[in-house]
């Protein structure tokens, strides 16, 4: 929720007309005011500010999230399917979620890298002198973020259908032990 609000604050320090919808970017013709142009240049150093805190924050919150993601799947999920496998257990639900979580995970990895390489780009655009290009490059970053983030909504999904098929497991696992 607090990179949403400086997400906001970045938005509101370009201006509320300077960010185009996800929608309206789509048929790639934004008109482009003079007025625009001069909000951009003059915000420009607050927007290059709160893009850098953002980009910063973002590269932390990536590396620690990026590493519980990979905990889930090598400390969770791998060595609980391998057990159950082993034991020649029925853990077909377990496999099933845990492929549709790597899936995902690269998903993440990937869409993370080209929103990392927006932002960068984004960072580099002297946007007095270039601020349609900056605006523009900011869009493309901000469209890469939000794919990243519907990625972890995708996996917290993901997550539960695990943690359902594990639930699901325990009880059939009980009911035959009885």
């Amino acid at each position: 929720m607090k990179k949403l609000l400086v997400i906001g604050l970045g938005i509101t320090a370009l201006g509320s007309a300077l960010f185009l919808s996800v929608a309206a970017k789509a048929d790639d013709t934004p008109t482009m005011t003079e007025a625009h142009i001069e909000r951009i240049r003059a915000n420009c150093v607050e927007a290059q500010s709160t893009l850098g805190q953002l980009h910063a924050s973002d590269a932390l919150l990536r590396v620690n999230r990026g590493q519980l993601y990979e905990s889930i799947s090598t400390k969770l999920m791998a060595p609980l399917n391998s057990r159950v496998a082993l034991n020649r257990l029925d853990g077909v639900g377990l496999v099933a979620a845990a492929t549709s979580y790597e899936q995902g995970l690269a998903s993440f990895r990937s869409n993370y890298q080209q929103y990392e390489e927006a932002m960068s780009r984004a960072l580099k655009i002297d946007c007095i002198k270039q601020p349609v290009a900056f605006y523009d490059a900011v869009a493309d970053a901000r469209l890469k973020r939000k794919i990243t983030h519907d990625n972890t909504l995708q996996l917290h999904t993901v997550i539960q259908e695990y943690k359902n098929a594990f639930e699901e497991f325990a009880k059939k696992f009980q009911e035959n032990t009885r």
